[in-house]
């Protein structure tokens, strides 16, 4: 492990979604969204368990703060696809705490498109479409928030509050639901397995140039990466439409 997050019309749509971002979220959603074993003693269904307890067992259970700590950086090659469209991007991502980021997706059709957070808080994009664009308002303070590298991991340094909020029933089986409320950004959701204890679902939102969009993140194929276990694959719903991000290397 390396350890350091007609053609002209179709771009046009994929980077006003924005395409770049989707990818990045995707694949930092492949980096945290981790395992989480349910321990000995664990509260029963009559009582649900607080968001606090959840989370903190979520990073004992994936490995443990140390675990953690040891992790400054790290670098995920990946292929992004758009199903529908028959699309696929080669992709690769740096992320370093706190909360620095850089994509650059590949394609022979539409070039290389980019992405990143700097370590002066610079927020932008970059392809052959738009040429540079530097991000403001809500829409960076939103990238900046889920730049933060391994959020989950550090959850009490990131988020607010987490509160489980109750149970829900997905094609995996019944659900606990914990919000989490980001010291900045947008609240998300989290569907946690109550029989296997698997993150089953992660809903957010993204600022775009089309304002604010809502989108699911599904992650699945987890294996066990420098003591963490780490989703290798996830599927993302946006829009009506499936992106989905299969991790080759950490």
């Amino acid at each position: 492990m390396d350890s350091r997050h007609s053609h002209r019309g179709l771009v046009a749509l994929l980077i006003a979604l924005p395409l770049v971002f989707i990818a990045t979220v995707a694949v930092a959603a492949l980096a945290v969204m981790i395992a989480l074993v349910v321990t000995p003693g664990a509260p029963e269904a009559a009582a649900l368990p607080t968001g606090a307890e959840i989370c903190d067992r979520y990073v004992e259970a994936t490995g443990g703060v140390d675990a953690y700590a040891k992790i400054t950086s790290r670098k995920i090659t990946a292929v992004f696809e758009i199903p529908a469209q028959m699309i696929s991007f080669d992709m690769t991502v740096w992320s370093a705490r706190p909360n620095l980021v850089y994509t650059v997706m590949t394609n022979p059709a539409f070039g290389a498109i980019e992405s990143g957070v700097s370590p002066d808080g610079v927020v932008w994009d970059r392809s052959v479409m738009t040429g540079p664009v530097i991000r403001q308002g809500e829409e960076r303070e939103m990238r900046l928030a889920d730049a933060q590298f391994e959020a989950m991991g550090r959850w009490r340094e990131i988020y607010e509050s987490a509160e489980c909020t109750g149970e829900d029933t997905l094609e995996a089986g019944i659900c606990w639901t914990v919000k989490l409320a980001p010291k900045s950004g947008i609240e998300r959701t989290v569907w946690f397995s109550k029989e296997t204890g698997l993150v089953e679902r992660m809903d957010m939102s993204i600022a775009s140039d089309a304002g604010v969009v809502p989108m699911s993140i599904m992650p699945g194929d987890y294996r066990v990466v420098d003591g963490l276990l780490t989703s290798h694959r996830v599927v993302v719903r946006v829009l009506g439409q499936e992106r989905v991000v299969t991790t080759k290397t950490i």
